[in-house]
């Protein structure tokens, strides 16, 4: 009787990974290859895709932080800024912070909100150019939590923007240290 493991690729290459014969057929092999070193950086956006591509290729080539870590959550920021609406909200924020700060060693956060955003549209029940103030206010609030969360952390952040089908990016004074 022959292993059924045996014909896996990473049993091939005498991975360290015992997979086991319960592993499902492979869908798909990375042609990226695993890279070990940690950025130290953790980018918090909204979710929504139509903006993934333009974040990734922001904090990548712009800001040249590859591989950083990745927050994506509906309004983005806005979870670290909501202390008086939603405390369950930002309590879960704080612990799953707490533990990537700690295991991953960040350093620093960058936070993008983005112009039309469907998190601050629905709450507001605002169009969205009348969203931006509140969404730089949350910009600034939830830096100033991050920094007493997580003082000596840099913080950064950006308003991206879309006219038509180009996106840019514009940095917000929210403070330093």
């Amino acid at each position: 009787m022959t292993d059924p493991s045996s014909d896996s690729p990473l049993r091939l290459r005498e991975s360290p990974i015992e997979l086991g014969p319960d592993l499902p057929i492979t869908a798909y092999y990375a042609m990226e290859p695993w890279q070990p070193e940690r950025i130290r950086a953790l980018a918090l956006y909204c979710s929504d895709g139509c903006w993934g591509e333009a974040f990734d290729e922001f904090c990548q080539r712009h800001l040249r932080i590859p591989r950083y870590d990745r927050w994506a959550v509906p309004g983005g920021p806005a979870c670290v800024a909501a202390s008086a609406e939603d405390p369950t909200l930002l309590r879960a924020a704080r612990i799953q912070l707490d533990f990537l700060v700690q295991a991953h060693e960040l350093e620093r956060f960058v936070l993008i909100t983005h112009f039309g955003c469907a998190w601050y549209g629905q709450r507001l029940q605002r169009p969205p150019g009348e969203c931006l103030p509140t969404q730089s206010k949350d910009l600034q609030a939830a830096a100033a939590t991050l920094r007493s969360w997580f003082p000596g952390l840099r913080v950064d952040a950006f308003l991206a923007m879309r006219r038509h089908e180009r996106m840019s990016f514009h940095q917000v004074d929210v403070g330093h240290k």
